[in-house]
């Protein structure tokens, strides 16, 4: 028996759906915001294998990139017993090739760094007019000699060409998860190790500069009000 639709009554979102909601017009908000209240079954891969593997990478102190190879054997040797885990080995294999190659790329900003993965939910989630959005980074990055918060990863999977991230998306992403730490924690990170890193795109995009970021800030007010307006009125799709 299929599973039945889940209906959210209230807007939730994540920080990646915000970003594209925020640059969307108005037919692409209200399509994002009905797939959003009338949630399907999880049909995409969730790719754990890349983000603990880059997670291992960034643990060692010698960024061994054999790393990435011991995952690539582990995510073959997998037991597939579903068209979703199917799914899942393959994109995560080909994604674990693009972190193994670009490795300096991606990561060189954090040599004198190490990571954990994610942090606890009330660090990870903010609740504004009536909107419940999900920032979760991917990664916490912390100074290896201070053992403070210094920055974070937030991983974007897209294949679809479609689904990957501009430049504009990528700094509201970091800049919205970059200004909720820092209030959490009493902190003040380098922008340039806030990252929101679109693996198949190759493209890391770094936390906006300040100036930018009080430019680019109140976008994301406008898009919490009108969220909160337009969820009740989001019908589901009619046969």
């Amino acid at each position: 028996m299929a599973e039945k639709t889940i209906i959210h009554e209230s807007p939730i979102i994540n920080v990646i759906n915000l970003s594209k909601y925020v640059t969307a017009d108005i037919n692409k908000k209200v399509r994002l915001l009905r797939k959003l209240k009338f949630s399907d079954p999880p049909l995409y891969a969730r790719y754990s294998s890349p983000k603990s593997a880059v997670n291992k990478y960034l643990q060692d102190n010698e960024r061994r990139i054999i790393i990435f190879d011991e995952y690539i054997k582990k995510e073959k040797e997998r037991i597939l017993d579903s068209q979703f885990k199917i799914i899942d080995q393959r994109c995560s294999l080909e994604c674990l090739d693009i972190l193994k190659s670009k490795s300096s790329l991606f990561f060189t900003p954090y040599n004198n760094h190490f990571s954990k993965k994610g942090l606890k939910k009330q660090f990870t989630h903010i609740y504004v007019h009536g909107v419940d959005v999900s920032l979760s980074p991917d990664l916490a990055i912390y100074d290896n000699e201070s053992n403070k918060l210094a920055g974070f990863v937030k991983f974007s999977f897209s294949k679809d060409k479609k689904g990957r991230l501009t430049f504009q998306q990528g700094q509201l992403i970091t800049g919205l998860i970059k200004d909720h730490l820092e209030e959490q924690f009493n902190v003040t990170l380098n922008r340039k190790l806030c990252i929101a890193l679109d693996v198949f795109a190759i493209k890391p995009i770094v936390a906006p500069e300040e100036s930018t970021w009080l430019k680019d800030r109140p976008k994301l007010d406008d898009a919490f009000i009108e969220i909160a307006n337009l969820w009740p009125d989001i019908q589901g799709k009619t046969a």
